[in-house]
């Protein structure tokens, strides 16, 4: 990572630590922190390994607005930090109790090994939409599989951490497949809308089963 990445991803992780002590009512910070460093690092890290698989490079850098609607002359002359002002501000809307995990986007770069490699039949040389699919795809199943796995250890052992970890990873999930703007969502949708598809069910069936009851 460069320095600049892993500066926004700490305070992603800062940001996320203090929207939950905040919305917990909670004064254990350390235990919140963790469970905000998991979810992001999880979230970047399956990004990542995917990106390199596929000889893509990543970088997160806070989810940016940069146009109010669609056409021409519909851009922002200074895109909008929507990734740090949405995530602070939401919690204090008057009767919402709800908490916003929008905060990360990424761009893309192919890497010269990515011409070399085929793909079935063919030979990509430049990042295509399929590619920032599947990098979606698995950023946002790594932290689901993370929800499902801190809700079954809740079973045998009962930890109000780890049902934290377990809510707020569902929560992640599902902020981060909006199909709006340069999310992680809007990726996955525009560039595999059966795989977006897919996804929103397993989210669905997820919440059903691991978090309502």
């Amino acid at each position: 990572m460069e320095k600049k990445e892993v500066s926004i991803i700490i305070i992603t992780i800062v940001l996320m630590s203090l929207i939950l002590l905040l919305h917990e009512k909670s004064s254990n910070f350390l235990w919140i922190a963790i469970i905000s460093a998991i979810i992001i690092l999880v979230s970047v890290f399956c990004k990542k390994l995917t990106a390199k698989i596929i000889d893509i490079k990543i970088e997160h850098k806070f989810w940016q607005v940069e146009r109010v609607w669609f056409g021409k002359g519909r851009h922002l002359k200074n895109p909008v930090p929507a990734g740090i002002i949405t995530p602070a501000l939401f919690p204090l809307l008057p009767y919402l109790k709800w908490v916003c995990f929008s905060f990360l986007q990424f761009e893309s770069k192919a890497l010269p090994g990515k011409a070399v490699k085929k793909y079935g039949t063919k030979r990509f040389s430049s990042v295509t939409e399929f590619d920032l699919s599947m990098i979606s795809f698995y950023g946002i199943l790594g932290v689901l599989i993370i929800s499902i796995l801190a809700k079954l250890t809740t079973t045998s052992f009962p930890s109000l951490q780890l049902i934290l970890l377990s809510k707020y990873s569902l929560y992640y999930a599902i902020w981060n497949i909006l199909p709006i703007s340069q999310l992680d969502g809007a990726k996955l949708f525009f560039g595999s809308s059966r795989l977006f598809f897919f996804t929103l069910i397993l989210l669905a069936i997820s919440t059903f089963i691991f978090i309502l009851p």
